[in-house]
């Protein structure tokens, strides 16, 4: 029996190959993304949701959980990138950043595990990077962000 599964970041890149994969394994795979006009022609169900955003989250998660009863899996994939020296950065930079690839996390893992401790069953996948376990050149902030996933991973999983 499939399971039910839901992956952010669902319109391009490793969230699209994953949903589309999940799904053609028949999976339930909702797929998400801020503007899921991007998203057609795929076999997973497109499901409008802004990881920077509560609301927007709550709306999504409750979705899926009215529709299906449940969410089995949660894959963490939302993120973006920005790149340049660290001392050019501005602190406005560091905050979008963190709020898509860490809070994202943070804000969507906490919107699906009441559920998942309710029917006492649940994974949750967070997608980081090699970047996460070691600072890059020109891309610092992303590697910062990804180092909170990793130290917030491991937390979760304790």
């Amino acid at each position: 029996m499939g399971k039910v599964i839901l992956v952010t970041g669902a319109s391009s890149g490793l969230g699209l190959a994953t949903a589309k994969a999940l799904a053609a394994q028949g999976h339930t795979v909702y797929g998400t993304s801020r503007d899921i006009k991007r998203i057609t022609g795929v076999s997973f169900t497109p499901l409008q949701m802004d990881v920077t955003d509560d609301a927007s989250v709550k709306a999504a998660v409750d979705k899926v959980i009215k529709e299906q009863g449940h969410i089995d899996v949660l894959i963490n994939n939302a993120g973006n990138g920005i790149t340049g020296p660290l001392y050019a950065m501005p602190v406005d930079s560091a905050k979008k950043q963190f709020e898509v690839n860490f809070f994202g996390v943070v804000r969507v893992t906490s919107a699906v595990l009441p559920s998942m401790i309710e029917h006492k069953h649940g994974l949750v996948i967070n997608i980081s990077s090699l970047a996460g376990l070691f600072g890059l050149p020109y891309q610092g902030l992303y590697s910062a962000s990804k180092f909170a996933i990793q130290g917030y991973s491991e937390s979760l999983r304790m």
